[in-house]
């Protein structure tokens, strides 16, 4: 009788690790979990106008690309004279050099800063750039999750001129943000919106095309002492006196246009553009970590994006330029932000070797 429990707790024991053991399995082999868990499921792409819109999906496409940001934020006191109070912050960035491998849907790739950069300035704080995108980008649709980390700042204005060097230096302020955008192209099936970005397709034929875009952005601009220094807190309400962090969570909803213009068969230049007034929710907080404001406001952002290059087959090159400008009258400041990158890139596209057809058919979905 004392062997009935035993013997049970044994087979127990022996099913479970069994199951485990087959469910492992399926983890690690995605084709099977697909056939087991999904076995309906057939994705099955739309089809293009391959008269305006070239694919490659049996190619692995590897390229290299330079990106030079520059980002502004300009704050200041609200009301007359509020001009010459106003602080001009800069970062001063290096260039980013990184290098990408895609094929079909899948992109992986790294990136680092170099040296000298086409907006760095010797004599502003040096600025730490850090940056992390999980982009989709298919025909119709495109999501983008991106954070930015930038710790830094050169304050240029001349109410802030220091005795000790041209420009008041901020190495503790620290903007960070999260953004999350998701992206419709109404005219998917002639146009497409990221040839010139992601070279991903290829424009064949000009064509332009309504889109429309929303995102939920988080936003924090924070420093160990107040944003405003003391010579400038007499322009100021007191209340932003001692001011350390300025919190924002924005959203958006944009509609754009967009267009691409071939010439000489592969050549393109490129324009999209998107008015927006976003809906933003912000907050103050003291030297002390208290709350002191909470408030809404509504503000105008216009950005857009224009490119220049060639893509044939094998071969795809271009300079691109973005550019971001937000302007917003908040209680007690006026703050204006303005973000610059200008991007070159430059890749080739080549069968994709056996292996990579291979374990890409094997982890990703039937039809993919």
């Amino acid at each position: 009788m004392k062997l009935f429990p035993v013997t049970w707790v044994f087979f127990i024991l022996v099913f479970f690790v069994s199951a485990a053991r087959a469910q492992e399995n399926v983890l690690l082999h995605p084709d099977k979990f697909y056939k087991k868990f999904f076995p309906r499921l057939r994705i099955k792409p739309a089809p293009l106008d391959t008269a305006y819109i070239k694919t490659y999906p049996n190619y692995l496409s590897v390229g290299t690309h330079i990106l030079s940001p520059g980002i502004r934020f300009n704050l200041g006191p609200r009301g007359p004279g509020s001009a010459a109070a106003t602080s001009h912050f800069r970062t001063n960035i290096a260039d980013v050099m990184g290098f990408s491998a895609s094929y079909r849907f899948v992109a992986a790739g790294f990136a680092f800063l170099l040296k000298s950069g086409l907006q760095k300035n010797d004599a502003y704080a040096p600025s730490a750039y850090r940056t992390a995108t999980i982009k989709f980008s298919g025909s119709a649709y495109s999501f983008q999750f991106k954070y930015i980390r930038i710790k830094g700042l050169t304050d240029v204005s001349d109410i802030n001129r220091n005795p000790a060097g041209p420009y008041r230096l901020r190495p503790d302020l620290l903007n960070k943000e999260f953004q999350l955008e998701a992206l419709y192209n109404v005219n998917w099936k002639k146009y497409s919106y990221t040839a010139p970005i992601t070279f991903s397709q290829r424009q064949v034929r000009s064509q332009a095309g309504v889109l429309f875009k929303a995102g939920a952005y988080y936003n924090q601009l924070s420093g160990d002492s107040a944003l405003i220094s003391r010579e400038q807190q007499r322009h100021f309400d007191p209340a932003f006196a001692n001011i350390t962090t300025l919190r924002r969570v924005t959203f958006k909803v944009a509609p754009g246009v967009g267009g691409t213009f071939v010439f000489n068969r592969r050549f393109f230049a490129s324009l999209v553009v998107f008015p927006s007034v976003n809906l933003y929710l912000y907050k103050y907080i003291d030297q002390s970590q208290q709350k002191t404001a909470s408030r809404e406001a509504l503000v105008f952002n216009p950005e857009g994006k224009a490119s220049i290059g060639y893509q044939s087959r094998r071969f795809y090159g271009g300079v691109r330029y973005e550019y971001e400008w937000s302007s917003a009258a908040l209680q007690y400041i006026g703050l204006s932000t303005v973000s610059r990158y200008i991007g070159f890139e430059l890749g080739y596209r080549f069968s994709a070797p056996r292996v990579v057809k291979k374990v890409y058919r094997k982890t990703m979905p039937p039809g993919m």
